[in-house]
């Protein structure tokens, strides 16, 4: 029996085409690839200045990130 993936963020399954996985914690979370579709988002990305690349980002993380 294949488990079917969950949101780390709100706990519902996850849309396959529709998912990320937050670069800090592991966690996969519902983050829409299409500006069509319509869906709440669990996470964003960012560019990460020190490295020079594209990361994801969870909300749980997001909110646990120090203020700047």
């Amino acid at each position: 029996m294949v488990e079917e993936k969950r949101c780390c963020v709100c706990g519902e399954p996850l849309d396959p085409d529709n998912i990320s996985q937050c670069n800090l914690c592991g966690g996969y979370f519902h983050m829409a690839w299409s500006v069509d579709v319509q869906m709440h988002e669990c996470g964003r990305y960012w560019l990460n200045e020190q490295t020079c690349s594209l990361w994801f980002i969870c909300t749980n993380c997001e909110h646990r990130l120090p203020s700047q």
